[in-house]
């Protein structure tokens, strides 16, 4: 049975449509520009919902296994391209990397999608490895947690900042990482030790602050955009 190329719209627009090889981006209008995010968002959910439904219309694990190696591998082509494009010194017009961007958290969820639902189908081990994206914190379900994109000492000084500025207002902030830690997950673990992170928003590397840093300025700017 023939199944349909789930990624092919993704595809399309990282090597042709955003590919200044192929393509004058200087022509994408901000409509262009936003058209593209709301249709990416769209084929996140869509590529999930369908791929799961994909996968188990299969009954061998041979296919299965090639159907989401397949998959995989593509997604994470996608993302080193999107990565490129993103990075070329003349794409400085803010809405293309607004789109660039956008279409990076979406190849990024996705590959965490296929690494946390269809790891026993990869054919080698999955080494999640820490993707420095220019998307804001993107969250998703795995074992009934909330996985935080971020690393445990970014996110330590988040919870942290939110604690001495009484965002999050609790009896301790002993109590604040007691209290939620347990319900957060990370790409590299799942079970994280609250005490351990407590302990990492006072120990810490400049690039991680650096990093948490980037990741609230992106987050209040996109809340200017609502």
């Amino acid at each position: 049975m023939t199944q349909t190329y789930l990624l092919e719209w993704m595809d399309l627009t990282v090597t042709s449509t955003l590919n200044p090889d192929k393509t004058d981006l200087t022509m994408i209008t901000p409509i262009q520009s936003k058209a593209i995010i709301k249709k990416a968002t769209e084929q996140t959910f869509f590529i999930q919902s369908q791929f799961t439904i994909q996968v188990f219309s299969l009954t061998k694990e041979k296919q299965i296994k090639i159907l989401v190696g397949n998959y995989y591998y593509t997604l994470l082509f996608l993302l080193d391209k999107i990565k490129e494009i993103n990075n070329i010194n003349d794409l400085h017009r803010d809405n293309l990397k607004e789109v660039t961007n956008a279409l990076i958290s979406c190849l990024d969820e996705l590959i965490i999608f296929v690494e946390s639902r269809f790891a026993n189908y990869l054919t080698v081990p999955v080494q999640i490895i820490e993707r420095k994206t220019n998307s804001p914190v993107v969250m998703n379900s795995i074992s009934g947690k909330v996985l935080c994109k971020l690393s445990t000492d970014q996110t330590a000084l988040i919870l942290r900042a939110s604690d001495e500025l009484k965002i999050l207002i609790s009896k301790s902030m002993n109590h604040l990482f007691k209290t939620i830690v347990p319900f957060l997950s990370t790409p590299n673990k799942t079970d994280l030790s609250y005490n351990a992170m407590r302990s990492k928003a006072y120990v810490f590397e400049e690039r991680d602050k650096q990093i948490a840093i980037e990741t609230l300025e992106r987050m209040i700017k996109q809340i200017k955009e609502y």
